[in-house]
C-alpha cells in the first residue's frame, strides 16, 4: 500500500494486512508520545522556574504538576494507544484465522470420538450375544445328567454331599 492512499477494510483483510496497519499506527503514536514526553519535560520545568510572591517551599513544583497533569494524561493515552494497536493483529488472527482451524479440528475429533463410540457400541451388542450364547451352553451344561445327555434337574449342593457320602 502506498502512503497516499487511504487504508480500508479490505486492506486490513488481506494476508498480512492488519500487521502492516497496527506496525504503521504503533509507530506514528510512538512517535507523538515522545514528542509529547518531551514537551512535558521541558513545559514542567519551565512552570517550576516561575515563582509567584508568596510562595511556599515546593509549592512551585506541585503547582507546575498540576498545571502540567492534563498534558502527562494525554501521553499516558498515547502510549495505551501503542499498546492497543500491538494487539490488533494478534484479536483478528485469533478470532479469524486460528478460530475455524480450531472449530474443524475439534469437528474432526468429535467425528473420530462419535465413530470409535460407535465402534464400542458394536463390540459390546457382539459380546452381548456372545454372552447369552455362552450363558445358554453353561445352562444346558449344568443341566446335564450324568450319562451327558441334556435334560433332568440341575444338580444341586445336597446332590453332591449324598454323593460324596
Amino acid at each position: 500500500m502506498s502512503n497516499g492512499s487511504r487504508w480500508t477494510s479490505d486492506h486490513l483483510r488481506e494476508p498480512g494486512g492488519t500487521a502492516i496497519y497496527a506496525a504503521q499506527q504503533r509507530e506514528r503514536l510512538r512517535q507523538m508520545a515522545d514528542e509529547v514526553q518531551s514537551l512535558l519535560r521541558e513545559y514542567r520545568a519551565d512552570l517550576e522556574s516561575v515563582h509567584i510572591e508568596g510562595d511556599r517551599p515546593g509549592q512551585r513544583k506541585v503547582r507546575a504538576f498540576l498545571a502540567t497533569r492534563p498534558l502527562a494524561k494525554l501521553e499516558s493515552h498515547l502510549r495505551e494507544a501503542v499498546n492497543a494497536a500491538g494487539k490488533l493483529d494478534a484479536e483478528y488472527n485469533r478470532r479469524f484465522v486460528e478460530l475455524p482451524k480450531k472449530r474443524a479440528e475439534r469437528a474432526a475429533n468429535k467425528a473420530l470420538e462419535k465413530s470409535a463410540k460407535a465402534g464400542a457400541e458394536a463390540a459390546r451388542s457382539a459380546n452381548a450375544v456372545n454372552t447369552a450364547a455362552t450363558l445358554h451352553s453353561i445352562s444346558a451344561a449344568t443341566t446335564e445328567t450324568p450319562d451327558g445327555k441334556a435334560g433332568g434337574k440341575p444338580p444341586a449342593f445336597l446332590d453332591f454331599l449324598k454323593e460324596s457320602a
